[in-house]
């Protein structure tokens, strides 16, 4: 069978190499200059590739996810990057990398293994057009027109790169709107004194007075706004809610003290006012910046329990989600009810997988673990296992 492969991330790569262990004539086409750009730039070169405590819950409310993560484990993922040759280890948050911690030798393992068994990579290249006739399918591909039995369109979404025209592919009305995800968040009137600072906190995510979300980590201040893998996970709670039309009032509410109890905090405050520390209130408590962004918000400086309540609910007022360029993924993509939940087939016989479909899980490696399951899951049980049996 001769199969074109539209996109050459980890969704690309991953069913292109099954394919080819599997027999198949693969051509993949990738418009970039090479293949795996995205996959090289995960987990800040390190690459993120998986998680371990991966399940339905690290995404968004989708069939599609289920369907696929109850046929694909993490364990049948990880035999299929050892069968590639890429080998690897958790961190205590179940975070999977590369025993390399390099991106870029996760992208030269699976290249090399779609080479090894005849895949063709077309690099620098778009599809621009194609016809069914009959069972076959001829297609304009760069310069050339070629004939497959097979589309695959794997080429992600709009996150990190232009839009790519596949309406000739996918009809716009199968896709849900869509909105950047995992990305930072501009804030009304951020307090440029805090830029470049990080900090652990506790960061809570609020409609109103409705609480949305709540995440702990490492918090990044920007002279926009905020920034931090606690900051992405919740820009995704408003990611899926943009594209459900909602309308709303965020605010981000941060705790810069998430060790101390409120009352011990007051205290130790309460204390240091009594002995005229006005200057040492914060200090080794807060970062002298954040410290005096936090006097800046009380009216009383001299009132122990605003000083700890304020440093402990620093509010943030949401602007907007960054654009797609600061984007990890994308949030909506081809609705679930234009999809074959058994092969992942639309209902021109192209199978889509990854990111362009309306699938989006949150931050460390959910992402990229669901672009590779999504693959092997259009495979019967068999060609995986011949896939895996194969180096």
């Amino acid at each position: 069978m001769r199969i074109l492969v539209i996109g050459g991330g980890m969704a690309g790569l991953t069913y292109a190499i099954v394919a080819a262990k599997n027999g198949h004539n693969v051509t993949l086409a990738e418009r970039n200059s090479r293949v795996g750009k995205k996959i090289a730039m995960t987990g800040n070169g390190k690459c993120n590739i998986g998680n371990v405590k991966a399940d339905a819950a690290c995404y968004n409310k989708s069939a599609i996810v289920k369907s696929v993560l109850d046929e694909i484990s993490v364990n049948e993922y990880r035999r299929f990057l050892t069968s590639c040759g890429i080998y690897t280890y958790s961190d205590p948050d179940g975070r999977m990398y590369p025993l390399t911690d390099n991106a870029n030798s996760v992208v030269d393992c699976l290249r090399h293994q779609f080479y090894k068994f005849g895949g063709r990579t077309l690099v620098d290249c778009e599809v621009t057009n194609y016809v069914k006739v009959g069972d076959k399918y001829h297609v304009t591909l760069g310069a050339e027109k070629q004939i497959f039995d097979r589309i695959v369109l794997a080429c992600g979404n709009k996150s990190q790169s232009d839009p790519l025209n596949i309406f000739f592919l996918v009809p716009a009305d199968a896709f849900t709107p869509t909105a950047p995800s995992l990305v930072p968040v501009k804030i009304h009137n951020m307090d440029g004194a805090l830029n470049g600072l990080r900090a652990r906190a506790d960061v809570s995510l609020y409609d109103g007075i409705v609480l949305l979300g709540k995440e702990s980590g490492e918090i990044q201040f920007k002279d926009y706004g905020l920034s931090g893998i606690c900051v992405f996970n919740l820009s995704a709670i408003i990611a899926r809610r943009e594209i459900q039309r909602k309308q709303t009032n965020y605010k981000f509410v941060v705790d810069a003290v998430p060790y101390i109890k409120i009352w011990d905090l007051e205290e130790i405050l309460y204390n240091r006012l009594k002995a005229g520390e006005q200057k040492e209130l914060f200090y080794g408590i807060l970062h002298n910046k954040l410290a005096e962004h936090v006097i800046k918000k009380c009216k009383d400086v001299t009132n122990a329990s605003e000083l700890a309540y304020t440093a402990k609910n620093l509010p943030f007022e949401f602007d907007r989600l960054l654009d797609w360029t600061k984007s990890q993924v994308t949030a909506g993509g081809i609705d679930e009810r234009y999809v074959d939940m058994k092969s992942l087939q639309l209902k021109n016989g192209v199978v889509a997988l990854g990111e362009i479909l309306n699938v989006d899980g949150v931050c460390g490696g959910n992402n990229l673990y669901f672009a590779a399951a999504s693959a092997l899951y259009t495979f019967t049980k068999e060609q995986r296992e011949n896939a895996y049996s194969l180096t």
